[in-house]
């Protein structure tokens, strides 16, 4: 596994298990060598969709209202119904709810990423 420390921070790949995240704390995304800071979970779930959204936004708007759990979507054209929505684009809201990391990372990265297109290959993640 491709993982380094740097001072007080453990550093994985984004690809990693969900679980191995849980009970850990976010500090920052690597997008290559560039390190953007982050203060939580949520912070890693916007700024990703951020960055999907400018690569990958018509795919992201194909996805709208057909990514979906067993009680509410987790993207949608409008914030209705949602716990947490995040606005990400006009049209374009994610619910960021209130669930634990594993499954906030599994609707980003699994049900949400995976399915337009977006690289995120090599992405890391620093926990503090």
């Amino acid at each position: 596994m491709d993982n380094h420390k740097s001072e007080r921070e453990y550093v994985y790949p984004f690809t990693t298990d969900t679980y191995l995240f849980v009970g850990k704390k976010a500090a920052a995304v690597y997008f290559g060598e560039e390190r953007v800071a982050v203060k939580n979970w949520r912070g890693v779930f916007k700024l990703l969709l951020q960055t999907c959204n400018k690569e990958n936004h018509d795919q992201l708007l194909y996805l709208r209202n057909k990514v979906a759990g067993k009680v509410r979507v987790f993207l949608s054209d409008k914030p209705d119904g949602m716990v947490r929505p995040y606005k990400v684009d006009e049209g374009l809201y994610a619910d960021s709810g209130h669930y634990g990391t594993a499954t906030l990372l599994h609707i980003l990265r699994d049900l949400i990423l995976k399915y337009t297109g977006f690289d995120y290959q090599n992405i890391k993640i620093a926990l503090r």
